[in-house]
């Protein structure tokens, strides 16, 4: 029987192996009782290593919870990626746009003389647009969440529905070829879906580390993409262009 460091370089080299983890075969290929891999899930998820779910678990997602924290990382390839999401805007549009630090980028690199709308969720792309001499902003009400810094709720995803936005700007947590666009906060989630399904054409900015994984909250499904604007590798974006979606990089 292995010692209890011994037993979680183990539950970590089969979680890096097979990219997740079975409560009941650890015990039995480890034995231990199922109890001691649960404390064991337990001390490894309180250090950041791994994510609990129901009967085992799975590699951590990438990326930092809170915006705010996320708002003081130095990303170039963010800038780069946001600068050219904003290419894509034309005169006389009615953009809807949720929250994130690469749709603050997206905000800031609107051309100055850009005729536009833009309806948002996020108080920080609001006040980067307040100086902006030709762009409408309209925020959309409701509760704000802390973690995402957008504003949600029932009253929000009701507003969504009196308008048709020319283009949705959606940053995801992650974009994952099978399971879809995904965010890390419900609340958000259900506004961003609205988004999404009011808006007539849908561009998506993830970077390469947000590709190939999948959240807790499903707002899209890939093909419900019309353009990707990404870093990601040739060979994993060819993919996401076989289900017709456009691919524009760097």
């Amino acid at each position: 029987m292995q010692f209890i460091p011994e037993r979680q370089a183990t539950i970590l080299a089969r979680l890096q192996r097979d990219g997740r983890v079975v409560s009941t075969a650890l015990a039995e290929e480890l034995e231990v009782s199922v109890d001691s891999i649960r404390r064991d899930l337990h001390e490894l998820e309180a250090a950041g290593r791994l994510q609990r779910v129901h009967g085992g678990a799975v590699r951590p997602l990438p990326g930092k919870t809170q915006f705010l924290e996320r708002l003081e990382d130095d990303e170039p390839r963010r800038e780069l990626l946001a600068g050219r999401a904003a290419e894509l805007i034309a005169d006389d549009q009615l953009i809807a746009v949720g929250g994130g630090t690469t749709a603050l980028e997206w905000a800031q690199a609107l051309r100055r003389d850009l005729r536009a709308t833009v309806l948002t969720t996020s108080l920080d792309v609001a006040s980067a647009l307040r100086t902006h001499p030709a762009v409408t902003v309209d925020v959309l009400g409701g509760r704000l969440d802390r973690a995402s810094q957008t504003l949600t709720g029932a009253g929000t995803v009701e507003q969504l529905r009196a308008v048709r936005p020319d283009v949705c700007i959606v940053s995801p947590c992650w974009l994952h070829l099978e399971h879809g666009v995904t965010l890390r906060e419900r609340a958000e989630a259900e506004v961003v879906k609205a988004m999404i399904e009011r808006s007539r054409r849908v561009i998506a900015i993830a970077g390469e580390t947000k590709l190939g994984w999948a959240g807790p909250y499903v707002v899209a499904e890939t093909e419900q993409l019309d353009a990707l604007v990404t870093d990601g590798p040739e060979p994993v974006i060819v993919e996401f262009g076989r289900l017709g979606i456009e691919l524009i990089t760097p």
